[in-house]
C-alpha cells in the first residue's frame, strides 16, 4: 500500500497559511457542505457525543462542529504539524480547549478506545491510491467508531483521463474564476492532481464504504467534482 504523496508540511498543494482562504474560493459549496454535516449530526447525535475529525488541520470543521452542541467533545487528527498549528490558534481564540483536542499523526495511530459517535473525513481520502490504502483508511476509522456511528466522507470523484473528468475540471476552473480566483492560481492548484489525487467513481466509493463495514450509504452533497457520502457503521 502507498502512503500519501502530498504532505502538507513538506509537499503541500497549497501553503498552510493560504489553505483556509483558498478552499472557500476553490471548492463549490464548501461552506454549505459543512452546514449540512453539522445539521445532520445535530439531528442524529446525543448532547454528549464524541466526534472524530480526520484531517482536521486548518480547524474549519472544528469551529463549525463545535457550534453544533456545546457539550460535544471533538478530537482532530492530522499528520501536518503546520496545519494543526493553525487549528490550535482557532481553538485558543474561541476558548474551545476544554472540549477539543488535537492529535498529530494518522488515524491508525490513534488508540482503539475510547470509541467515537461520529467521524468526518473531508477532502482526505482522495489523496490515497486505491491499492488497498483507501480501504485500510476506512477500516481504521470504523475500528474507532461505536456501532451505528455516523461517518461523512467527502472526496473528489470520477475517473481520470476521461472526457467527463476533463469537462468537470473545466467547470471547476470557470467556477473559480467566477469566485475571483486568477486562472494562474487555479493552474497552480491543479498541479498535484495528476500525481497526488486519486479519485474513484461514485460506485467504487460506495463499494469501499461497504467493504469497510458501513451501510445506509447516501450521497448528501455534490460540488461539481467533489461529492459527499453519509454512512452508518454496521
Amino acid at each position: 500500500m502507498s502512503n500519501q504523496t502530498i504532505n502538507f508540511d513538506t509537499n503541500p498543494p497549497v501553503a498552510a497559511s493560504e489553505y483556509n482562504n483558498l478552499i472557500e474560493m476553490a471548492m463549490p459549496g464548501y461552506s454549505a457542505m459543512h452546514t449540512m454535516v453539522k445539521a445532520i449530526l445535530k439531528r442524529r447525535l446525543p448532547e454528549n457525543a464524541h466526534l472524530l475529525i480526520v484531517g482536521a488541520g486548518g480547524g474549519t470543521e472544528i469551529l463549525r462542529l463545535s457550534q453544533g452542541n456545546p457539550q460535544w467533545k471533538i478530537l482532530g487528527v492530522d499528520p501536518s504539524s503546520n496545519m494543526l498549528a493553525i487549528a490550535q490558534q482557532k481553538i485558543d481564540q474561541n476558548s474551545l480547549s476544554p472540549r477539543v483536542s488535537l492529535f498529530n499523526g494518522y488515524v491508525q495511530d490513534l488508540p482503539l478506545t475510547p470509541l467515537f459517535d461520529a467521524a468526518t473525513s473531508i477532502l482526505v481520502m482522495h489523496f490515497l491510491p486505491d491499492d488497498g490504502s483507501k480501504l485500510t483508511f476506512l477500516q481504521n476509522i470504523a475500528q474507532r467508531l461505536n456501532s451505528s456511528a455516523t461517518l461523512f466522507v467527502v472526496d473528489v470523484f470520477g475517473n481520470k483521463d476521461t472526457a467527463e473528468m476533463e469537462e468537470r475540471i473545466s467547470f471547476v476552473a470557470a467556477y473559480r474564476q467566477e469566485m475571483g480566483m486568477p486562472y494562474e492560481k487555479h493552474l497552480e492548484m491543479m498541479k498535484p492532481f495528476n500525481h497526488g489525487v486519486h479519485p474513484v467513481s461514485e460506485a467504487r466509493e460506495e463499494e469501499l464504504l461497504q467493504q469497510a463495514g458501513f451501510g445506509n450509504i447516501m450521497r448528501f452533497y455534490t460540488g461539481l467534482w467533489v461529492s459527499g457520502w453519509i454512512a452508518t457503521k454496521i
